[in-house]
């Protein structure tokens, strides 16, 4: 199996909830740390301008977006499985409620909580991914916002009174979704003690935090971009076209977020199904990229 090279940073939130699979699953992975803010210029070569964090690189295969790197790292090691048989459609519905309606709750009394201790800058590279994501959208939403997280902790923990993980008695993507914003609210000790007062919840989240911090060994950008340069895209067979589906492998296209971060990232179809779209693009620093999209949460458009 090629390297999994995983780009992220330390207090991602999203990168958070691949490392726990990670961990699960016992994959090694090398770890390579990129820039909280813009510009990431080891990065974008990858990426074509995609600015979220994290991403996976396989060779000359990058994967955008959290849920495409989940799935594609089950397709790497299909055991210990993260999308149970005959709920994979359930744990898919957590995921996306975790990953954005859980995270606004979280993230803005969490941003008020941590100001003091933000890097500079920092909001005003997020505001000009949204302007949700501005100083005065964030603090003004806090109240609310925390007042809403509360409900879905409370969610949470009646879910988890008689089971050991969300969806039963093994782990998975859904378990994984909800496991970060939580992690999050660990580096406020006062919010903390909102998981600390729900004891199914905190028993859940100490059990997740168990699985260690995974195999993992540093790399450098410079070595990323290195062997991207010296590889060619493998993951571009295969797929088929969904019933109605207007764009054909060779179309030209643009690919851009449908909520934050909406920079337009450009290149030509290479394979597309109902879920995901890859497309291939080149840049003159490491060459012909294959990069993988989920479909969901992402406007596609054809040139």
């Amino acid at each position: 199996m090629a390297e999994i090279i995983f780009h992220h940073y330390p207090l991602s939130l999203f990168a958070e909830k691949i490392r726990r699979i990670l961990a699960y699953k016992k994959l090694a992975w090398r770890s390579v740390e990129q820039p909280m803010m813009a510009p990431k210029p080891d990065l974008t070569p990858l990426t074509g301008g995609y600015r979220r964090i994290p991403v996976l690189q396989i060779g000359a295969d990058v994967y955008c977006d959290t849920a495409c790197i989940a799935r594609r790292l089950e397709e790497l090691r299909p055991e210990p499985a993260c999308l149970p048989a005959g709920q994979s459609g359930l744990a898919a519905m957590v995921e996306d409620w975790a990953d954005h309606r859980l995270m606004q709750q979280v993230v803005p009394p969490m941003v008020v909580e941590l100001f003091h201790v933000l890097p500079p800058g920092i909001l005003e590279d997020r505001a000009a991914m949204s302007p949700a994501l501005s100083k005065e959208a964030i603090f003004g939403a806090a109240p609310h916002a925390l007042s809403q997280a509360r409900l879905s902790l409370d969610r949470l923990e009646g879910q988890l009174r008689e089971r050991q993980f969300l969806l039963g008695d093994t782990f998975s993507i859904a378990d994984a979704a909800c496991f970060h914003p939580v992690w999050f609210m660990k580096h406020s000790a006062k919010l903390f003690a909102e998981v600390e007062a729900r004891p199914a919840l905190a028993t859940w989240f100490a059990r997740i935090e168990g699985f260690g911090a995974g195999d993992a060994r540093p790399m450098t950008p410079a070595e990323a971009l290195a062997i991207a340069r010296a590889s060619e895209p493998a993951d571009v067979v295969g797929g088929e076209i969904a019933r109605g589906e207007e764009l054909r492998p060779a179309d030209a296209v643009t690919i851009a977020a449908d909520d934050y971060g909406t920079d337009e990232i450009r290149g030509v179809v290479a394979r597309l199904s109902a879920s995901e779209i890859t497309i291939r693009r080149r840049d003159p620093a490491v060459g012909e990229i294959a990069l993988h999209f989920p479909r969901a949460g992402y406007r596609i458009r054809k040139q």
